[in-house]
């Protein structure tokens, strides 16, 4: 035998041997996969589910913060002629010694015009009204003799009263700070507001209950 075919022979042989293991690892290979396969079968990942978010609903109110306004003191019921004289000028707020009065702004005409909320500040009642004195264009004109201003009538809440929570006339405050006589009168417990009512608002401000048991109307 030449040296050739001795080689020739021996590889062979050696790509025979190399052949048979191949095969023998494929198979054991593709049986431990089957196995495992059926041991464990795929899993398969869960379909993610979109949560749908509700939009939130705007719902659009006008503010009301200057719903229950009053007019100065001097002024006309219905404020016509005080807002065909009314300057905006000011000048009765500044003069105003309780800081009662303050500017609201009016959308038409731009000016801020002269108002006050008795509910969160009581009129004092002054006697000479320096609010009218200092009035130069006859927005706010003076009280005739035995006249009083009316900025609305006092209205009682009598769930919110102390009175009703004692069963009896434990608070008399509204009384007591009533400038007018006799405008707060007791039916057992319960307070009650005459028409000679002004609506200064000091009833409400002194009463000391949360929410207020008065308020003006």
């Amino acid at each position: 035998m030449n040296r050739k075919d001795f080689f020739r022979k021996g590889l062979a042989k050696a790509f025979s041997v190399m052949e048979e293991g191949v095969n023998e690892i494929s198979e054991t290979w593709k049986s431990s996969v089957g196995e495992v396969s059926k041991a464990e079968p795929e899993k398969v990942a869960p379909k993610k589910t979109q949560i749908k978010v509700p939009k939130p609903k705007i719902v659009k109110s006008k503010f009301k913060g200057f719903r229950n306004l009053q007019f100065p003191p001097g002024a006309d019921a219905k404020g016509k002629r005080f807002f065909s004289k009314c300057t905006a000028c000011s000048d009765c707020i500044y003069a105003c010694p309780y800081s009662v009065l303050f500017p609201v702004p009016d959308d038409k005409t731009g000016k801020h015009f002269p108002r006050m909320d008795v509910n969160l500040n009581a009129c004092m009642l002054c006697k000479d009204y320096p609010c009218i004195s200092a009035c130069e264009t006859g927005a706010l004109l003076p009280y005739k003799k035995n006249e009083s201003p009316k900025f609305g009538k006092a209205k009682g809440f009598f769930q919110h009263c102390i009175n009703s929570r004692t069963g009896e006339k434990t608070c008399e405050t509204c009384a007591i700070t009533c400038p007018i006589p006799n405008v707060v009168r007791f039916k057992g417990n319960k307070p009650s507001f005459s028409q000679d009512c002004v609506g200064c608002g000091l009833c409400v401000s002194s009463c000391p209950t949360f929410p207020k048991a008065i308020q003006v109307q």
